[in-house]
């Protein structure tokens, strides 16, 4: 016997299937609608739209009926070509806070703001116990996805890097080689802010905060510092399909590297996603053999991950990317991912896969990826976009809601 879906939308009387499930006409706007919408507004045929994004008419009619999933490329153009940020096709502009964290980010936004009047509560600290807070800190926001209540970790974290900077702003200002340490250890703090920041969809406290890093990378004359911060900058371009610009801008940043370092590593994964999304797949290719070749599988550095499961990850990952699904799931086929201790990273990996099913036209299989994305990864997987989208384009295909999609929509909060 199937059960049926409980939802608000249900409650209130939405048109069910003869099998009692509300029908795949989302209650929530997805990105085809808001395309669709904003297109019209521009003044802009089907036709005359799929020229501006150099994709297929079909596939723009497919995206704006909802049965089609739009990639990543597809969205970042298609933002481009409506004057908007992707997030206002994602639907993700609106700050994710819930009310009991609002209190502990404006904390932290008081203290990034406090860098040239900074108030160290408590005695003065050591740089050895500041390097433990912010290794603390680290784990803590790499083991959030594993969690169902990962919002709660990032919130914790906004208070120990608010009390962590107002120190650091004091300390940086010395001479010599405390003052240098001090310095890096600012650095990373204000990395970890800006994680914390875009987490929540505080856009303006993240762009404050790595606006402060690069800067303080470029002051240091510290090449690594410098390429961290680009692996970081490189994250706009990739979101706003500037995919030429962040691989010139992390082509720069290597040539001052050591080519066999953990930076590197990290810099040539990013390099590959930019060019897979670019639809360069055999250069996505030569930068994962590239991060593969450096051999580090552990970096000193907070943030930077060259080990072997992340450049798996991206192995299986560019192809998707690339809208090569066949590729992808032959890789999957490959690759045995194990190591529990980065949830983040097999979740994505689940998650990419789902989307691989979902181009290879199983979606009996993409759902059960998305369910393994939601049991090693529950956090980031509610959160990410492209879940909400692979559910919903799912559900506007099928004329039956399956239970396990059902029962994972209900968990995410998607409705139909």
């Amino acid at each position: 016997m199937r059960r049926k879906l409980r939802s608000a939308a249900a409650a209130n009387g939405q048109r069910k299937d003869n099998r009692g499930y509300p029908r795949a006409m989302a209650t929530e706007e997805r990105v085809g609608a808001r395309l669709a919408r904003l297109r019209k507004v521009r003044g802009l045929t089907q036709v005359q739209f799929a020229a501006a994004v150099h994709y297929s008419v079909s596939l723009v009619k497919q995206v704006e009926r909802g049965v089609v999933a739009p990639s990543a490329p597809f969205v970042a153009a298609a933002a481009s070509a409506l004057g908007v940020h992707p997030n206002t096709l994602f639907g993700t502009d609106e700050p994710l806070v819930d009310e009991p964290d609002y209190g502990q980010l404006m904390v932290l936004r008081a203290a990034v703001d406090a860098w040239d009047d900074p108030r160290p509560e408590g005695e003065p600290i050591t740089l050895d116990l500041v390097d433990r807070r912010l290794d603390a800190i680290n784990r803590t926001l790499e083991r959030a996805a594993g969690t169902a209540t990962g919002s709660t970790a990032y919130a914790t974290a906004a208070v120990d890097l608010a009390a962590l900077l107002h120190h650091l702003y004091v300390m940086a200002e010395a001479t010599g080689a405390a003052g240098a340490r001090a310095q890096a250890a600012l650095h990373d703090a204000y990395r970890l802010t800006a994680t914390v920041a875009g987490r929540f969809r505080q856009a303006d406290l993240a762009a404050v905060a790595s606006e402060r890093h690069i800067a303080l990378a470029q002051a240091m004359g510290d090449p690594i510092r410098q390429a961290i911060s680009a692996f970081h900058r490189s994250s706009i371009h990739l979101r706003a399909g500037r995919y030429a610009d962040g691989l010139r801008l992390l082509e720069r940043a290597r040539r001052d590297l050591d080519g066999r370092s953990a930076v590197s590593t990290q810099l040539h994964l990013r390099s590959a996603v930019l060019a897979a999304r670019s639809g360069d797949l055999a250069l996505a290719d030569e930068h994962v053999a590239e991060a593969r070749s450096c051999g580090t599988s552990s970096s000193e550095y907070r943030g930077i991950d060259p080990s072997e499961l992340n450049v798996a990850v991206h192995w299986c990952a560019v192809p998707v990317e690339a809208a090569d699904g066949a590729e992808a799931l032959r890789r999957g086929s490959e690759v045995r991912l194990a190591n529990q201790s980065r949830p983040e990273r097999l979740g994505h990996h689940h998650i990419d896969q789902a989307r691989a099913w979902l181009l290879h036209g199983d979606r009996e299989r993409c759902v059960a990826e998305l369910n393994t994305a939601r049991r090693v990864a529950p956090f980031s997987t509610r959160h990410h976009p492209s879940v909400r989208e692979t559910v919903l384009a799912i559900a506007t295909a099928d004329r039956r809601t399956t239970d396990s999609l059902a029962d994972f929509a209900r968990w995410a909060g998607i409705q139909f």
